[in-house]
């Protein structure tokens, strides 16, 4: 079984404060997992994978961090400036958004190479069958 490394943060918050948080975002998880059961069931596609299990639990640990992070920046902002050293602690949404803005620049960027091949590529027509060895 492989296990992948994941980083638990407590933004400073007491151990407990993340257990209540970890434990929330798992049961949300749970009941997503069983209606995803029941709607897979309904459907006829049979048992859900253990990856689908790992894959919402990494979830549920991604989710209790941004509570963390999001809690912290509300009730103790200094906790957030002990551990954010370079003030890059983003939410979800924010890297969401960055992923697409990436996304986007690398598809500008293939459409450019593409274009780019097409006419270096017409210029050099005729030229491969005057070349000597």
């Amino acid at each position: 079984m492989l296990v992948t490394a994941m980083s638990i943060d407590t933004y400073g918050l007491p151990s407990e404060q993340y257990v209540k948080f970890f434990k929330d975002n798992v049961r949300f998880a749970a009941r997503l997992y069983l209606d995803t059961c029941n709607i897979l069931s309904a459907e006829g596609a049979g048992n859900v994978d253990f990856k689908t299990v790992l894959d919402m639990y990494q979830e549920a640990v991604y989710q209790t961090n941004d509570d963390c992070r999001r809690y912290q920046k509300a009730n103790n902002p200094e906790a957030i400036k002990d551990t954010d050293l370079l003030g890059i602690y983003p939410s979800r949404e924010e890297m969401m958004e960055e992923i697409k803005l990436v996304s986007a620049k690398v598809e500008a960027l293939t459409e450019y190479v593409t274009e780019l091949v097409k006419v270096t590529t017409k210029g050099l027509e005729g030229i491969a069958g005057n070349l000597v060895d």
